[in-house]
């Protein structure tokens, strides 16, 4: 006998668009009954009702099962226990409602557990799968517990054995869809939202879960189907809105995000996330003051999420109010130290400063962080060639190249420390490899020109230099 066939029917929690994925745990069953306030069956006492058996067995086998279904057992279950029971006079369907009835305890027992104790949650879970191997509601409460775990290949595999023991396991194919999106397999994750619709065809969240993940894979035109559907059957939801303005976003259709997030607003002003993608959308405008103010509500609402200030801190740096700017990527920092990019922002704000000093820190810290961020070693390479440390230029120089090969910039740079190094032949193989990655770069040749003086060969640097005064001349 499948115990989840004997529960009341789970409920699945909605997760969030983009940002934030909450998953819920199918709790214990409140069905509408009428239950009996006596305590919990002890073993003693069914055996002692088998064994004083005065209308046979087959009866008092159906009287213990009523009972035990209403008032539970307040032991756990084992192959003694069994034993003890077969021997008593207990048939499969006694000791089958009496494993449904522990199932619950071990449901209660990972409740009981804290938030993030997943390995208490998932000890219990492992006990009722144990007890009945056939328990779907059992297999999916654990792959919600490993999803926030972040183990979300062993998630897989239990939304998979829920399925594969209750095909039309709506919520299962959901989360399942959802995990598979963190993963970044949209195409499996879409499949999964394919096969919830085909169950549920008119449930909003699939459609808005699979606009998520078609939107992320860059199937845009899909998303915005999905989200409008999403609408159409919840248009009192503020995360349809928020979903279909992120669409939007992405279409860099501005004003119509823009309407979207004011409705998702409108209908939940105290979501922190509706104002962030606002702003975003009022940044990308160039409407820097109204993207600010955004990013204040959003701070206003949840002041330790460190993306707000570094988004805040971005609108600053556009309007050059750099003090503003530093103070926001500052505490951006505090709150998150390892994201390159709010370091590499700041560096640049250090360098546009002469702060080479600073600026140099922070391009290091974000090299640090990301060892392939190409920019950050630019800029650092950059300030060396300023302050004349030529074998530090070369060195990150050599980095850029290696990451972006066609860079013909780097080409450059690296070619003018060659020769102020007095490395004239490198100078040149760099110069020349700069002019062939961008013939249109009139430094390159100018640069190129000057070894070739350097070198003698007056003929081919006025050649050089006749080809960068042209290019320099064309608008």
């Amino acid at each position: 006998m499948n115990v989840s066939s004997l529960l009341c029917k789970g409920i699945r929690l909605l997760q969030l668009l983009f940002l934030i994925v909450a998953i819920g745990f199918v709790t214990l069953p409140h069905c509408a009954q009428n239950i009996e306030t006596e305590k919990p069956l002890s073993l003693e006492e069914i055996l002692t009702s088998l064994r004083a058996s005065k209308t046979g067995l087959p009866t008092t086998n159906r009287i213990l099962v009523q009972k035990v279904g209403t008032r539970g057992v307040n032991f756990t279950f084992n192959g003694e226990v069994e034993k003890d029971l077969t021997v008593g006079g207990a048939n499969a369907d006694l000791i089958a409602k009496i494993k449904f009835k522990v199932v619950e305890i071990y449901f209660e027992d990972a409740l009981k557990c804290g938030k993030e104790d997943y390995d208490c949650q998932i000890s219990s879970y492992n006990k009722a799968v144990e007890l009945v191997p056939t328990d779907s509601v059992a297999y999916y409460n654990r792959g919600i517990v490993y999803d926030e775990k972040g183990d979300y290949e062993q998630a897989i595999k239990d939304y998979t054995k829920t399925i594969t023991l209750d095909p039309k396991y709506f919520d299962a194919y959901y989360n399942r869809g959802v995990t598979y999106r963190k993963k970044g397999d949209y195409d499996r994750s879409i499949a999964d939202y394919n096969q919830a619709l085909k169950l549920q065809p008119t449930d909003a969240s699939a459609f808005y879960g699979r606009a998520l993940s078609y939107r992320l894979k860059g199937n845009l035109e899909s998303a915005l189907k999905d989200a409008i559907r999403a609408i159409e059957l919840k248009p009192k939801d503020a995360d349809n809105y928020y979903g279909r303005g992120n669409v939007y976003y992405d279409k860099k259709e501005y004003d119509r995000a823009i309407k979207d997030f004011n409705k998702a607003i409108e209908i939940n002003p105290n979501e922190e996330s509706y104002y962030y993608s606002r702003g975003l959308s009022f940044f990308d405008k160039g409407d820097y003051d109204l993207a600010i103010k955004d990013y204040d509500k959003a701070i206003e609402l949840n002041p330790q999420d460190a993306d707000n200030y570094f988004e805040r801190g971005l609108a600053f740096h556009n309007k050059k109010d750099y003090e503003k700017a530093i103070k926001d990527y500052n505490k951006s920092i505090e709150l998150n130290p390892k994201a390159a990019l709010v370091y590499y922002n700041r560096g640049l704000i250090y360098q546009n400063k002469k702060d080479y000093e600073e600026a140099i820190l922070d391009y290091t810290n974000a090299i640090k962080i990301d060892s392939k961020y190409a920019n950050a070693y630019y800029n650092r390479g950059d300030i060396y060639l300023e302050i004349e440390d030529y074998i530090q230029t070369i060195k990150d120089f050599d980095k850029v190249i290696e990451l972006e090969p066609q860079n013909s910039a780097a080409y450059n740079n690296r070619g003018l420390a060659h020769f102020r190094s007095s490395q004239l032949q490198s100078a040149l193989k760099d110069f020349t490899q700069a002019i062939k990655l961008d013939p249109k770069d009139a430094t390159a040749y100018n640069n190129r020109a000057l070894i070739y003086d350097e070198m003698g060969e007056n003929q081919k640097a006025e050649i050089d230099r006749k080809k960068s005064e042209a290019l320099s001349k064309k608008p």
